[in-house]
């Protein structure tokens, strides 16, 4: 239940409607461009909150074309800085997700792009508290202007994944662009999963030459019975290796030689290209993931996987999805143990399920795991979500804690992997800047 909706154009307007839910009583929930799919869309984490639509506050402060900087508002979306980057010396860290997705707003839900993980792009933010005050950090001063970090405790990641305050702008890093961009592809079978997921991560361990986000993705776990689904496209029986590789010619040529020892035992991965990004032609299936290599956005890959036309028709279409984020190892066995927890899950409800490993350091992956499901058979719903309930459980319990939570359990998943002096530090930090909880109830946080 929604209380209502406030659209705030500027930073005065925020601090506006700010003050007036003080005096009110009212709780607000901020948006950038509810496009957070698969987690709660554009749906506050409790009943009765005002939603603040910040999409409407899209401008691009700021362009350091020099250092590779940018100052955004939470409205700016992937199409738009991906578009003022273009012919420049730069490109953006975009993600899989819409072209018309909120930046700064996925940089605050850890999210990965294709490159690295979205919050190491994050540097700073300028923020409206529940006293109506404006705050910022990372060395973004008053006036807009980024030039690094400045003497002092940076206080940005307060902000990421918290509810202290309505980030009214984000300053994002950008890539250099590279002389070279090779993508990667190879498709092998699917009781091969340990030893890829083993593999790339072994080749991260021992040093990638070139920068750039691998991921084993396209691992179905599908059950005996039950009326299951999964994307158009997806062959049940492989799994995809896909990542980009950027750098000089020589460094990508590098990489690339050095990955193909490590898959010398996975069975497949002789198959494996490395494709030149910039040529990969527009009839390609691998087109879209070209261009995410390349910087630039694209809706193509959320049209195809749930059928539908418009970014506009994901929250009605005929495909219904849930998302469940964990941290993920990177070693065969510990793959295939779980991935033998998890088959028992996806057994008992009746329900598939698709993962993926984001190999965004050379310790821990970040694991996606979609669920989908036919919003039109009566009981499937629900059985995707005893699903996810349950992998939920299985995967902590398994020490593998979940990294980015949907709308039902940010608060839960917060309790259940913090100490009790960690959550008390916590509760002080938002009794001191927020003391009647005006601010996102819920997420991740009382």
């Amino acid at each position: 239940m929604i209380a209502g909706v406030a659209r705030p154009q500027n930073v005065d307007e925020v601090r506006a409607v700010v003050r007036r839910a003080a005096v009110e009583g009212r709780r607000l929930y901020p948006l950038s461009t509810g496009r957070n799919w698969g987690m709660g869309s554009g749906v506050p984490a409790k009943d009765e909150n005002v939603v603040v639509d910040l999409s409407a506050m899209n401008r691009i402060r700021s362009l350091d074309l020099e250092n590779g900087f940018a100052v955004i508002e939470p409205g700016v979306t992937q199409r738009q800085l991906a578009e003022e980057l273009r012919d420049t010396d730069w490109l953006l860290n975009v993600t899989s997700s819409c072209a018309d997705t909120s930046v700064v707003g996925n940089a605050l839900e850890r999210g990965d792009g294709s490159i690295r993980s979205r919050v190491h792009d994050l540097v700073g933010v300028e923020a409206v508290l529940a006293d109506g005050s404006l705050v910022s950090t990372g060395g973004l001063d008053h006036w807009g202007r980024y030039r690094g970090h400045v003497a002092g405790p940076d206080l940005t990641g307060a902000f990421v994944q918290h509810n202290l305050g309505i980030v009214t702008a984000g300053v994002i890093a950008l890539v250099p662009r590279p002389q070279a961009i090779g993508l990667v592809h190879a498709r092998i079978p699917r009781d091969q999963a340990g030893r890829a997921v083993g593999a790339v991560g072994s080749f991260l361990r021992r040093g990638n030459p070139a920068e750039g986000l691998l991921r084993v993705r396209e691992l179905s776990l599908t059950p005996s019975r039950g009326g299951w689904m999964l994307p158009d496209g997806v062959d049940p029986e492989l799994l995809t290796i896909i990542g980009p590789l950027l750098g000089s010619g020589e460094t990508v040529r590098l990489a690339e030689e050095l990955l193909r020892k490590h898959l010398l035992e996975v069975e497949g991965a002789e198959g494996l290209r490395v494709l030149d990004a910039t040529a990969v032609s527009p009839d390609d299936p691998l087109y879209p993931r070209a261009l995410m290599a390349q910087g630039i956005p694209t809706c193509m890959s959320v049209h195809n996987a749930l059928g539908v036309s418009s970014c506009d028709e994901v929250d009605t279409g005929p495909i219904g999805f849930l998302a469940l984020l964990p941290k993920l190892p990177m070693d065969e066995i510990s793959t295939e143990n779980l991935l033998t927890v998890l088959r028992a899950a996806v057994e008992c409800n009746g329900t598939a399920a698709m993962m993926e490993w984001n190999m965004v350091s050379r310790n821990l992956a970040n694991g996606v795991i979609q669920i989908f499901f036919d919003r039109s058979v009566p009981d499937a719903p629900a059985r995707a979500h005893r699903l996810r309930q349950d992998a939920n459980g299985l995967l902590r319990g398994y020490g593998c804690p979940i990294y980015r939570s949907d709308i039902d359990n940010a608060a839960a998943d917060v309790y259940a992997q913090s100490s009790t002096a960690t959550l008390a530090m916590l509760y002080r930090l938002k009794g001191a800047l927020d003391p009647y909880g005006m601010l996102s109830p819920g997420r991740y946080s009382a």
